[in-house]
């Protein structure tokens, strides 16, 4: 039988199963240094999803093209300047640039409240169409079943959550001081249960995807750990530092595994620009809660260093 164009092209981009069977130790030295911890317990965290890095990327790596919505946006209405922050948009960014440079497709999601940063973050490296904003309020239930048409005429098959907040055991969102952030937090959540493959990141225990963990871990090692951590599961977890790190670590996983494709995203100025992007639309760093280009409280040099360290081991 002929092969479509579509197929031909899938085939050709795919380095192949056992080139990525052969990246495994590469990725795994990936997945330990992207959850060096920085003060929440992420390195113990991580050994509850060992291998889930792997997993995740090989799925993009071979068989068909994939297409993914990319979900994250994490507000902080106790701000002075309420916005998002910018750990979870730069990674979903470098994710959805990536999966769109290895032939498939990537839709970044998020919520109004988070809505000017999510598009500073998607200035010049998504097309406008491929942002897809949830509404407050009652419109929500619309916008999800337009989603649900646009999964299936576009045959989307993955929704991947990346420092996206999720309920926790009371069935409330919160943030990593406990608070209660439902009235600022559409539930994006549902999106998990579209019958699509499901990747979470997240570094704090209140991120959806980190009902994968057993409670009693997130309660034993996270501050709030007993009220925060999320119970909504993904297949796959990817446990970092911060979660930025987390997304930059499945984009490397790609490049280790043979898909040179994605190899501008390695360079940190990629990094800084969209970092730039989101600070000029608001964007907040998350831990001092200031409009400024930094990530969860990390001086600039600790933050780059160790995305430029995720890069090296990829190369």
């Amino acid at each position: 039988m002929t092969a479509t164009k579509t197929e031909t092209n899938a085939t050709s981009r795919q380095p192949g199963a056992l080139a990525s069977w052969l990246a495994y130790p590469k990725v795994a030295g990936i997945q330990r240094k992207a959850a060096e911890d920085v003060g929440r317990g992420s390195e113990t965290l991580m050994t509850f999803a060992r291998g889930d890095l792997f997993r995740a990327a090989r799925r993009f790596v071979t068989g068909k093209a994939r297409k993914a919505l990319v979900v994250t946006g994490f507000f902080i209405p106790k701000a002075e300047h309420p916005a998002a922050e910018s750990d979870g948009p730069v990674g979903a960014a470098e994710m959805c640039a990536a999966i769109r440079a290895i032939g498939g497709d990537a839709w970044m999601v998020s919520d109004a409240w988070c809505e000017p940063v999510i598009r500073g973050a998607a200035k010049n490296v998504l097309p406008d169409d491929r942002v897809l904003i949830a509404p407050k309020g009652d419109a929500f239930d619309d916008w999800l079943d337009e989603t649900r048409k646009l999964v299936e005429r576009e045959h989307i098959d993955t929704v991947i959550f990346i420092e996206r907040v999720g309920p926790s055991r009371d069935g409330y969102p919160r943030n990593m001081r406990g608070i209660n952030i439902q009235e600022w937090t559409a539930p994006l959540s549902r999106l998990a249960s579209l019958g699509l493959h499901t990747v979470g990141i997240g570094d704090g225990g209140n991120e959806i995807g980190m009902g994968h963990i057993q409670e009693y871990a997130i309660e034993d090692i996270v501050d709030h750990g007993e009220d925060i951590a999320c119970t909504v599961p993904t297949e796959e977890l990817i446990v970092a530092g911060c979660s930025n790190w987390g997304g930059h670590a499945f984009v490397c996983s790609l490049y280790a595994m043979g898909c040179k494709q994605v190899s501008a995203m390695l360079d940190d100025q990629w990094h800084r620009s969209v970092i730039a992007n989101i600070t000029a639309a608001g964007g907040l760093d998350g831990v001092k809660l200031l409009n400024i280009p930094t990530v969860d409280g990390l001086s600039e040099r600790q933050y780059y260093a160790q995305i430029n360290a995720i890069s090296q081991l990829a190369r």
